[in-house]
């Protein structure tokens, strides 16, 4: 159960530092490996591959999770720095969340992360995880843009998971 909470706060980090692809400068494609760090539990390292189409669509992606689970979902960016504040309820919990990104040019970012559950998730009510990402260079042969490896064997693919968004009642979406 820990590690399926480590996916899925790993997940979570990921989405919660994107929103409109406007707010947030484009990454360079090509590989990128992701580090998450909890204290509560394992550091997740997962690596995804990315165009400027997938890049977008991560965006795209986070911002369609926020607009239907949000109330509030406040961004403002100072140069290289864009904190985004929402409170959301997902799964019958509020989950307010306030993310702090840190751009290194288009080759690199460190987000913290402060989320408080209510009610708790796993016995945790507060959680703080930072994620680091680094570009590491061009994506290897075995995958492709979109492909998000979150190690374990577990690959998916931004276009599969919007695609299969699209096909579940009121999932509306779009399947590029």
């Amino acid at each position: 159960m820990r590690v399926t909470f480590a996916m899925t706060a790993a997940l979570v980090s990921i989405f919660a530092t994107a929103a409109a692809a406007d707010d947030y400068p484009p990454r360079k494609p090509g590989l990128w490996e992701v580090s998450v760090h909890n204290p509560s539990i394992p550091d997740v390292a997962m690596k995804m591959c990315i165009d400027a189409a997938t890049d977008q669509l991560f965006h795209q992606f986070s911002s369609d999770v926020r607009s239907k689970h949000c109330s509030k979902n406040d961004i403002k960016t100072a140069g290289s720095t864009v904190t985004a504040d929402s409170d959301c309820t997902m799964g019958g919990t509020k989950v307010t969340t306030i993310a702090t990104t840190v751009y290194t040019g288009d080759t690199a970012y460190h987000v913290d992360i402060k989320s408080h559950f209510d009610p708790p998730k796993l016995g945790q009510s507060d959680v703080d995880i930072t994620q680091d990402a680094k570009w590491t260079g061009d994506c290897p042969a075995d995958m492709k843009p979109g492909d998000f490896d979150m190690g374990h064997g577990i690959r998916v693919n931004i276009k599969t998971i919007r695609f299969l968004k699209s096909l579940l009642p009121g999932g509306g979406g779009n399947s590029q």
